[in-house]
This record gives C-alpha cells, sequence and structure tokens, in this order.
C-alpha cells in the first residue's frame, strides 16, 4: 500500500478538532469551553491562523495546569459533601473514581506530547470521550448512575470467564475459578443487594444513546479508533508520513483536551447538583 493522499492528512490535521456532523469544531470553541475552568489566562492571544506549536503550547498549559486544578478542586467539594452527609457516599466514591480516570489519563496524553506518539494521543484521546459519556450518564439519573456501580462487579465477571476460557484452550486447571465466583456473588448479594449477576454491562455506545450522544459518540470513536488501533491505514500508510505527524498528533491531542474539557463540565455539573448543608 503507498502513501494515503497528502491532501488527505493535511485536511485531517488542519481541522484541529473533528468533531463530524454537519460542521468540525474548530479549536477556538475549546477555548470557549475551558473559559468554564476558571484559568482564562492567554485566550486573547490565540492566532487566527493555524499554528501548530501555539496550538501545542496551549494543550500542554491546560493539561499541566488548568485541567489538574480544576478537577483538585472538584474533588475536594464532593469528599466534603460525603464527609457532612449530603450524598450518598456510593455515589460520591462513583464520581471521585470517575474523576481520577480522568485526571490519569490527562497525564497519559500531557506525556505523549513531547513523543511521536500518534496512536497514544489518539488512544487516550478516546479514553477521554469514554470518561465524559459515563459521567453524562451518571449525571443523569440516579438509576443510571447505579447500573454503572454495578457494572464494575459485571466486568469482574466477565474477566472471570474470559479467564475460565483461556485456561481451557490452554489445558489448564483453573484453581481460582470457584472462590473469585463465590467472592463476586458474596458482594452481589450483600453489597449490592442482587440475588444473581451476569456479565452484561452496559455498553458505552449504548449508554451514549441513552443521552442523545449516540451519533457523536460514534463518529468520534470510529475516528479515534483509526489511530489508536494498528489499523491497516495506519501501518501501511499514515505511519510512513513522518512530515505530517506532527499536525496529526496536535489534532489528535486537542481533541482530548477537548473531552477533559467537557469532563470537567460535566463533573461541575454534579457537584453543583449536591446540597452542600
Amino acid at each position: 500500500m503507498g502513501h494515503l493522499p497528502r491532501t488527505t492528512i493535511e485536511a485531517v490535521a488542519r481541522v484541529k478538532i473533528t468533531m463530524f456532523g454537519p460542521a468540525h469544531l474548530r479549536f477556538v470553541d475549546v477555548i470557549e469551553i475551558l473559559s468554564a475552568l476558571s484559568d482564562n489566562e492567554n485566550m486573547e492571544t490565540a492566532p487566527k491562523d493555524y499554528d501548530v506549536d501555539w496550538e501545542t503550547q496551549f494543550t500542554r498549559e491546560k493539561l499541566q495546569t488548568a485541567i489538574p486544578n480544576r478537577l483538585q478542586e472538584l474533588c475536594d467539594i464532593i469528599t466534603s459533601c460525603k464527609t457532612i452527609g449530603t450524598v450518598d457516599p456510593w455515589f460520591a466514591d462513583l464520581v471521585v473514581k470517575l474523576l481520577i480516570s480522568v485526571s490519569r489519563v490527562c497525564g497519559d496524553l500531557l506525556k505523549t506530547i513531547d513523543q511521536e506518539a500518534v496512536s497514544g494521543a489518539a488512544w487516550n484521546s478516546r479514553n477521554l470521550l469514554e470518561l465524559w459519556v459515563w459521567l453524562k450518564y451518571c449525571a443523569t439519573s440516579q438509576e443510571n448512575a447505579r447500573r454503572f456501580h454495578e457494572d464494575a462487579l459485571r466486568d469482574m465477571q466477565g474477566l472471570t470467564d474470559a479467564l475460565s476460557k483461556l485456561h481451557a484452550l490452554q489445558g489448564i486447571p483453573n484453581e481460582f475459578e470457584v472462590p473469585a465466583r463465590m467472592k463476586i456473588a458474596e458482594v452481589a448479594r450483600d453489597k449490592l443487594g442482587l440475588n444473581s449477576l451476569d456479565s452484561d454491562y452496559t455498553r458505552v455506545a449504548d449508554a451514549a444513546k441513552g443521552i442523545g450522544l449516540g451519533d457523536f459518540f460514534a463518529s468520534n470513536n470510529k475516528f479515534l479508533s483509526k489511530f489508536a488501533h494498528p489499523t491497516a491505514g495506519l501501518v501501511l500508510g499514515i505511519m510512513h508520513q513522518s512530515e505530517a505527524h506532527r499536525n496529526l498528533q496536535a489534532t489528535l491531542t486537542t481533541s482530548g483536551l477537548f473531552f477533559a474539557g467537557q469532563c470537567v463540565i460535566a463533573l461541575e455539573e454534579i457537584a453543583l447538583a449536591i446540597p452542600t448543608a
């Protein structure tokens, strides 16, 4: 396979954030969204023409300062509400753990900026997209939040099923399967009040549909997955066009910053909905 058309790569790189739909979201839209993060320094200095150096530095600064600082403030607010008893402990723990995941993935995305890591940038950006969906999903209703809370155990059930099949394929006795299944059933009964549990967890695509982001998620997920996974186009084409990597990676990283900003906004909405006294 030869190189992909140069115009294709340039088009992807220069839209800066590809959001799919009738129109592409411009990089300036990220600036407007991030104004909610209480760190507007240098907002007025954004160049009108595309400048990959400016974009890279802007993204670096927001991932280093604005995002983690606001996440810590929100974590403190939610933890305080849990301490004074204005929010159910399980819900507070769920939100804080989602928040910690956002923080961790932002850190991972930040590390890719100083590397040639197109796939790494795409992978972390896609993870932030999924975390945004889960935050919006859990914020929509207590029922949704409880379902996601219970899905942690369903994931453990699915993991146990997968390990059982792996042992069977290799012809190796699985001495951990019985105690693992007993422990899962015990936790489901005693902690979650469930008499039975399957491994049918809620798919993130279904969660996105349920909150009105189905098409938006599907398009962005497909786009980012083309770079996150060793697809034929990536392996045989894009990865051999080194001159396009910098702009393309900046595009993917800024996409991640956009989704990180949306995660913060979703967390803001959750925190505001919790009584403080």
